[in-house]
């Protein structure tokens, strides 16, 4: 790799690059069917647990179990509305 190569690399616009994922992510998951969504979330698991084995840790897990209570409880909430 060359040099200039690196810093061309290093001065992209990155906010510019970040903006156009966003709206790439939003667009793909308006369209995206239940299955696909389902699909993108396996593959994304496969790809962590292929690069960490010990992915979720305990603590993790706790964490996640945590978050998924909070936004069970605020549905719960809304919809007694």
């Amino acid at each position: 790799m060359r040099r200039e190569d690196l810093i061309a690399f290093a001065r992209r616009d990155w906010p510019s690059m970040a903006a156009m994922k966003e709206r790439f992510w939003v667009e793909q998951k308006r369209r995206m069917t239940a299955s696909e969504a389902l699909h993108l979330a396996d593959d994304l698991r496969s790809s962590v647990t292929s690069r960490r084995d010990d992915w979720p840790s305990d603590e993790e897990r706790r964490s996640d179990l945590a978050t998924h209570a909070r936004v069970s409880e605020s549905l719960r909430r809304v919809r007694a509305r």
